[in-house]
């Protein structure tokens, strides 16, 4: 069998690229796959010259391309190219391209991967190409340019998906960098045409997007400051075909624009909506809690002031973008019922994303310990109007995800397959596993209880369907099982037998999740990550679950507590006593 080899485009020229340690068969690509006049290059594996290898044709790839706009350009990327003239440019753009591949290669069918690429399945074509990739973001990292920057974020993404260690970091790192030094942050790029400037502007939006959705799925401090942001939102594509200038929306007078709701971009709209839920997460990813000494209710606090935020965002939308079956249907008419969704689950987590740290946890070790947190209230305190905020949210994000994923006949099911799912998602089925287990006073009625019961199997659901393409939905999924063996432990004194354990474990889970997650670094406890017996309530365990996904072992304290004290276990817990 041939092994990758590494192929790039280069109009009119050849090259000659060396690949230590492959094995190639020397003329299989040229057998199998449709080539393209003049995209050529040299390869030279183990010294020895393989030939000229060439990648598919057009036709070939468009395919690929249909799947990147379809499942990817918008929510995740920001339609950051121009799609008019895509197909008659996108050979200027090799790694950008390459990027393409790898990351949708993964929902080709074999049908499609051996018409395209003459390989058999879509992991053999994103095995292939994943090396050209990553060699085009080592040659290109100390150029600049908006391809350059785009390519990075769509490897990024492909990464993230394949639960391949820690290179995604690296790579959106590196497509945030270049975005800063070319100040892609400004409106200093009057030498461009407007289609250019706009998708300069889009590119950024692109890379901040990426910024936000990365500082929660890896518990880590955001990278671009909204301070240093002076560039307008995106226009709307006919704006875009009108070559007319951008109108000067911002983040910060967007929800005070008075003219017609179709001169705005819905993604302008999600743009803003990332924001401010990504406000909130930050509440819990940097364990705010336990570092600002305001009560949650005193205006002053930083959770009053981004709630505030989020709801008078919510309530400036205008009637069209309001959740509704009718608005959903509207949107999906229009291709953009993925963003409309998406918008909509941010904006229900952004309110319980935060609140959920304050449900008081009554299971009996937590009553025991009964500690405080930086503003003097205790863990086990009960404040209403928290608590009504954050299941109302977690319920209308429930009702929101149950109503779109049983649309599957009109397209439903992919508008939930985005990157903003498992963030919105995790939070809330917290909360429905807190309210069937924790038994609160106010949220007992059995009624709410089978609802959420109902609601968090949904989100279950759906991560597990989505285990069949995307790697990374397999650590989501053993989140979840985590989340709900640690509940049963802590309320029920229920331990799971240890073959249940070894199947909840990342080491598990890779066995059967490809190479793809095998390889790169991944923080370990006491390498990068926290010890788990270090967490000794039940509040830090779970945020420790659903912040930190790449721990060695899962299994948490609660769970050895519910079968019976150890003497080096009950050390630990009462050390800081």
């Amino acid at each position: 069998m041939p092994t990758s080899v590494p192929t790039l485009w280069l109009t009119g020229l050849s090259l000659e690229w060396t690949l230590e340690g492959s094995r190639v068969e020397a003329g299989a690509l040229h057998r199998r796959v449709p080539h393209a006049e003049g995209a050529r290059l040299s390869v030279t594996a183990l010294g020895r010259d393989v030939g000229i290898i060439v990648l598919p044709t057009l036709e070939s790839l468009r395919r690929i391309f249909d799947l990147f706009f379809e499942r990817h350009f918008v929510v995740d990327f920001c339609s950051f190219e121009y799609l008019p003239t895509w197909e008659s440019h996108y050979s200027e753009k090799p790694f950008l391209v390459a990027s393409i591949i790898v990351l949708c290669a993964q929902y080709l069918t074999p049908e499609e991967s051996w018409r395209a690429f003459g390989l058999k399945t879509g992991h053999d074509v994103r095995s292939h190409y994943l090396p050209v990739a990553e060699s085009m973001a080592r040659d290109t990292l100390t150029t600049p340019t908006v391809a350059n920057i785009q390519g990075n974020l769509v490897l990024a993404l492909s990464e993230i998906l394949a639960d391949a260690g820690s290179s995604h970091w690296l790579y959106a790192g590196t497509a945030i960098r270049m975005a800063q030094i070319m100040r892609l942050n400004k409106e200093y790029h009057q030498k461009h045409t407007t289609k250019e400037q706009e998708m300069r502007r889009r590119t950024f939006w692109a890379c901040l997007l990426m910024d936000r959705c990365l500082a929660y799925l890896l518990s880590k401090p955001r990278t671009l400051a909204l301070t240093n942001v002076q560039v307008a939102l995106p226009s709307t594509n006919l704006s875009v075909a009108y070559q007319e200038q951008t109108r000067g929306i911002n983040l910060d007078n967007l929800a005070r624009f008075d003219g017609f709701p179709s001169e705005v971009s819905l993604s302008s709209y999600f743009i803003k909506t990332v924001c401010l839920w990504s406000d909130m997460a930050d509440n819990n990813i940097c364990h705010k809690r336990f570092t600002d000494t305001r009560s949650p209710l005193d205006p002053r606090s930083h959770l009053a002031r981004c709630s505030r935020a989020v709801q008078d965002w919510s309530f400036s939308l205008p009637s069209h973008l309001e959740w509704s079956n009718e608005n959903y249907s509207t949107h999906s008419s229009l291709g953009q019922s993925r963003t409309f969704v998406s918008l909509h689950l941010l904006l229900r987590s952004a309110l319980c994303i935060a609140h959920q740290c304050y449900l008081p946890q009554l299971d009996g070790c937590s009553l025991l310990l009964d500690c405080l947190d930086a503003a003097g209230l205790s863990l086990l305190h009960r404040e209403p109007s928290l608590i009504s905020i954050c299941i109302s949210n977690a319920m209308a994000l429930g009702e929101i995800v149950t109503t779109v994923w049983k649309s599957a006949d009109s397209g439903g099911r992919l508008d939930l397959e985005t990157i903003w799912l498992a963030g919105t998602c995790l939070p809330a089925a917290n909360v429905f596993l807190w309210l069937q287990y924790a038994t609160d006073e106010d949220c007992s009625r059995e009624d709410v209880r089978e609802t959420a019961k109902h609601y968090f199997h949904t989100i279950k659901s759906i991560f597990s369907t989505l285990c069949g393409q995307w790697q990374v939905a397999h650590g989501w999924l053993a989140t979840l099982r985590t989340m709900e063996a640690t509940y049963r432990a802590a309320y029920l004194g229920e331990i799971p037998p240890d073959s249940e354990i070894e199947e909840l474990s990342p080491s598990s889970l890779s066995s059967h999740n490809g190479e793809g997650s095998l390889n790169g670094f991944k923080p370990r406890p006491g390498d990068g990550c926290p010890p788990v017996t270090e967490r000794s309530n039940l509040y830090d365990v779970l945020r420790m679950i659903t912040t930190e996904s790449t721990l060695e072992e899962l299994q948490s304290v609660w769970m050895y507590l519910a079968g019976g004290w150890s003497e080096d276990l009950q050390h630990s817990l009462f050390s800081c006593l």
